[in-house]
């Protein structure tokens, strides 16, 4: 990790990524605090543990916490087909309000996706929230519905998005320089 790190640059620090959390945590409480109803609130595996560890602590609405996993990522290649690993039980989405947290938005397929599956699945709502929304230069699909912080078009790693499987737990924002 330390020759990947020697080659990368930090976009967001720590405390940075900690103030976008905190926003996102104000502007979620301000809308669910409205619905008056319990929210499920499913982070997407592996990449949004983190996010989700210091965003659910801040959150002051009725909460059910759940999880999905699913990739379309396959030795860090996007491919077309979604793969499920695991789906949260469905009486976690029938008839419920969901916040969906994923670690960034990319190119978006994949939170349309599962977005799209949770309202098949029966949720009354499905409004999703991002750390990092890529800046693409392109439309996107889907646009979240709360972001915390936008990024540039590079390869970005740490704090819950891999370098080919490592640096999850890294504390900032790196990017990649590739040469």
């Amino acid at each position: 990790m330390n020759e990947i790190l020697k080659k990368s640059s930090i976009l967001f620090k720590n405390d940075q990524i900690m103030s976008a959390i905190s926003t996102i945590a104000k502007s979620c409480n301000a809308h669910f605090n409205e619905v008056e109803k319990k929210v499920t609130v499913l982070p997407v595996m592996k990449g949004a543990i983190p996010f989700a560890g210091h965003l659910i602590t801040k959150l002051n609405f009725d909460v059910i916490l759940e999880y999905i996993h699913a990739t379309r990522y396959q030795q860090n290649k996007g491919t077309e087909n979604l793969q499920y690993i695991y789906e949260p039980p469905v009486e976690s989405v029938i008839n419920k309000d969901i916040l969906l947290l994923d670690d960034i938005l990319d190119e978006g397929i994949t939170l349309l996706n599962l977005k799209n599956k949770l309202i098949d699945l029966g949720a009354n709502s499905v409004l999703t929230a991002v750390l990092f929304d890529k800046n693409l230069q392109k439309n996107k699909p889907l646009e979240a519905d709360f972001v915390g912080l936008e990024v540039p078009n590079k390869y970005v790693f740490g704090f819950g998005l891999d370098f080919k499987g490592r640096g999850r737990n890294l504390p900032h924002l790196y990017a990649y320089n590739e040469k």
